[in-house]
């Protein structure tokens, strides 16, 4: 049952709502002044409350752990009788907690601040709930993924709001710069003051995106001590210059930019006062924080259980002391009716006292106003898989951010001069998780750097980019089927020995063409060259062999089928409609191509420099598209489009591939014949090897296709991954392939699965 100290403010809560709904405006005795809602609210409630309950309102106490139903219900009746402005949870289940909230805030007349000390998430004190890693993990991130701090505390806001927590004592915001440091070390952001000021705003800004306060601590700085403040009360012999310009640097950048709390630690700052602990001065906490500093936002006291404080001061005088300072909330007072007991006595006798409760009382419950009674009504409840599963791509992208492992193996490539530089994409689960580019267009110190908008000769990846994409379409739309003949399409094969092949066989490899021939040497026309490959005679073996010339003749029947050019039909049904705006074949007719973005491949002693022309000899005999050669991409684009072959066809709502066909493109259709390969797509080998065309982490289930300028392409369904690479290996010459000796694409990969299994 509640006290009736509870009764009575439950009475007055409810009264003073209704008359401020019923009121539409106020005036003072003048009729000039207008009182706002909140205003008329909070005098109200303070008229009716007696010293003791606004003593109480200071306090946010601390739950006990493994408490029973019956301990629990007399802890809340004990609590809501003094009347005690908020609680703080601090180990247990969510469910448990979730359960102690709901009947906290029932037995309570005045609504109560719920209060958590979750840095890294609810898992530091809740053992069903998600843990992020460290603040220190955070902090290896470059500059340009601070977004992801961002959303850590957007997650950790949106399952505090679901909890019914109101504050989050987080982000610590100290810089570690003691290494002997024994209660901050992981949990800062690092060593640097601007990188720790911008990751504690964005932690900040997405904590406070879902209403709940950010408290920056520990003011002035904890990150240089020795000492342990929960042990004793740690000494800072820092000038006041370094104090400025380094400890308090953080907490300036995170008042500009808003954050609502701010926790004072229990430090013993000689530059500032040599006589108080840093909680409990009133020139460290009034002085500096709220006047110097202009924070007009909540001051809390770290844990006034703690050494540092009990140490020195008896109970209730830590608590008086902390007031008179200039905190608003006094945190886990050991001795809450004793603390309550000193500070009204002193408010009784002294008008200073008694201004500073009034004065900060007002402070809580213009806070609660604003924050806690507009979130009454909403349910406390426990965070979900899906909570859980956001949280967990978090940390994957963090792990693919801060891992400096494919840095070291790209940095070794390109001293090696296995290729100038490359772009390296990955994708889990729909998002990028990596978007790196490396070294130059060429070996040349003057040359230009490798962007994300440098285009790159893709070779090969031109069977699965654009080849097989036509062909799946046209199967799709029935238009033609892969067990018929080519020669159904083809009439200049009736006559020769590939008049039974089918279409099957082709894309599978599996047709007993021959791999290649030097058609180049012999013409220049696109025509003459099929002609060619329709008369070159078939392998006698029918064993798989890799061909380009069967995906020579595909695109004739991507043409013939269609109506029109094989880069024509791609680009009008998959390149324009998904925004592929660096995905072409000629990309130095393209009148929106600057040439200099395009990547040079071989410094050929026919052609010389080859720079936005097909490096593929037979592709650019046939005028610059073929089906085995010719197409230019970024790794952005070329990721784009395998990112649709893992949705099952789909982008952004649009379909482009039936699920069912992309099925029977992407398995093995003559595996028992030993052939690996899919329809136009490159597979695992049976027996994963480190010296494979993919490295030996990636699934059966995995498909993609690797070029000879240096790219590769690969997507895993079983871990939803797309993995892209793309260089200039080629250049200045071909030979010998570095790239491919050194395994750097498949060394690449596999830190990638690495980093998934993470």
């Amino acid at each position: 049952m509640m006290s009736r100290n509870a009764r009575i403010l439950a009475a007055m809560l409810v009264s003073t709502l209704m008359s401020c709904s019923l009121q539409a405006q106020t005036f003072d005795a003048r009729g000039m002044h207008f009182r706002s809602p909140e205003s008329r609210w909070i005098d109200s409630v303070m008229n009716q409350m007696t010293m003791e309950q606004k003593v109480a309102q200071l306090m946010v106490v601390r739950v006990p752990l493994n408490m029973t139903d019956e301990q629990a219900a007399e802890f809340s009746a004990r609590m809501n009788g003094y009347g005690v402005g908020g609680m703080c949870f601090f180990a247990g289940t969510a469910i448990r907690q979730a359960a102690l909230t709901r009947q906290f805030q029932h037995d309570a007349a005045m609504p109560l601040l719920i209060a958590i000390d979750a840095e890294w998430g609810l898992g530091m004190r809740l053992k069903d709930m998600f843990s992020f890693p460290r603040n220190a993990k955070f902090g290896q991130l470059a500059p340009g993924a601070d977004s992801l701090v961002y959303r850590m505390g957007e997650e950790i806001g949106l399952q505090c709001r679901k909890m019914g927590i109101h504050i989050n004592f987080a982000p610590v915001v100290d810089i570690n710069s003691n290494p002997k440091n024994p209660v901050i070390g992981t949990r800062s952001f690092g060593t640097d003051r601007e990188r720790v000021s911008q990751l504690g705003i964005m932690y900040m800004q997405g904590l406070q995106s879902h209403g709940v306060m950010a408290v920056a601590k520990h003011f002035p700085g904890h990150g240089d001590t020795d000492a342990d403040s929960h042990l004793e009360l740690p000494v800072i012999n820092h000038s006041l210059a370094y104090i400025d310009t380094i400890d308090l640097y953080p907490f300036r950048r995170m008042i500009e930019a808003g954050v609502q709390g701010v926790m004072t630690a229990h430090l013993q700052v000689n530059a500032i006062d040599a006589e108080h602990p840093s909680s409990l001065s009133p020139k460290m906490v009034d002085g500096l924080l709220r006047k110097q500093m202009g924070f007009n936002g909540m001051i809390i006291t770290d844990g006034l259980d703690m050494k540092g404080v009990t140490n020195t001061y008896g109970a209730g005088n830590g608590e008086l002391a902390a007031l008179l300072a200039g905190n608003d909330i006094l945190l886990l007072p050991p001795d809450v009716p004793k603390a309550i007991e000193t500070i009204t006595n002193a408010a009784n006798k002294t008008d200073s006292v008694r201004a500073a409760v009034d004065y900060h009382c007002r402070r809580i419950l213009e806070y609660k106003y604003r924050n806690v009674l507009p979130r009454m009504d909403e349910p406390v409840s426990v965070p979900d898989d899906d909570d859980m599963e956001r949280c967990h791509n978090i940390v994957r992208e963090l792990y693919f951010n801060i891992d400096r492992r494919i840095d070291s193996i790209v940095n070794n490539a390109i001293d090696s001069m296995a290729m100038p530089g490359c772009q390296v994409v990955v994708m889990h689960r729909g998002e990028v998780k990596i978007d790196r580019c490396y070294g130059r267009q060429t070996y040349d110190n003057t040359s230009l750097p490798v962007t994300p908008e440098t285009i790159y000769d893709l070779a090969s990846l031109t069977k699965v980019c654009a080849t097989t994409l036509a062909v799946m379409k046209l199967v799709d739309e029935r238009q033609l089927s892969l067990d018929d003949p080519l020669s159904k399409y083809l009439p200049y094969l009736d006559s020769t020995d590939k008049r039974s092949i089918t279409v099957r066989e082709v894309m599978s490899h599996q047709a007993r063409l021959k791999a290649f021939d030097a058609y180049w040497q012999k013409s220049n026309n696109r025509d003459s060259i099929l002609l060619m490959v329709a008369q070159s005679p078939l392998n006698a073996d029918s064993k798989m062999v890799y061909s380009d010339l069967g995906f020579m003749l595909m695109a004739d029947v991507v043409e013939r089928v269609s109506g029109m050019p094989l880069e024509r039909y791609v680009d009008e049904y998959f390149y324009r409609p998904m925004g592929l705006s660096n995905t072409m074949f000629r990309p130095l007719e393209n009148s929106n191509v600057d040439p200099q973005r395009i990547a040079p491949t071989e410094l050929d002693t026919i052609r010389g420099l080859i720079r936005g022309n097909v490096h593929d000899p037979n592709a650019y005999a046939m005028g610059g598209v073929s089906g085995h050669a010719g197409l230019f991409s970024n790794a952005r684009d070329v990721a784009t489009l395998m990112q649709m072959l893992l949705n099952g066809g789909e982008l952004n709502g649009r379909r482009y591939i039936s699920k069912e066909t992309l099925a029977i493109f992407t398995n093995r259709h003559f595996a028992d014949q030993g052939n690996r390969r899919a329809l136009g797509f490159d597979k695992q080998l049976f027996s994963p090897s480190t010296n494979g065309q993919t490295c030996p982490e990636a699934s059966q289930a995995s498909y993609g296709h690797t070029g000879f300028t240096g790219t590769m392409v690969w997507v895993d369904p079983q871990f939803d991954l797309v993995y892209v690479f793309l260089s200039n290996r080629v250049y200045p010459t071909s030979t010998p392939n570095k790239l491919a000796r050194m395994n750097v694409r498949t060394d690449i990969q596999s830190v990638i699965y690495s980093i998934l299994k993470q």
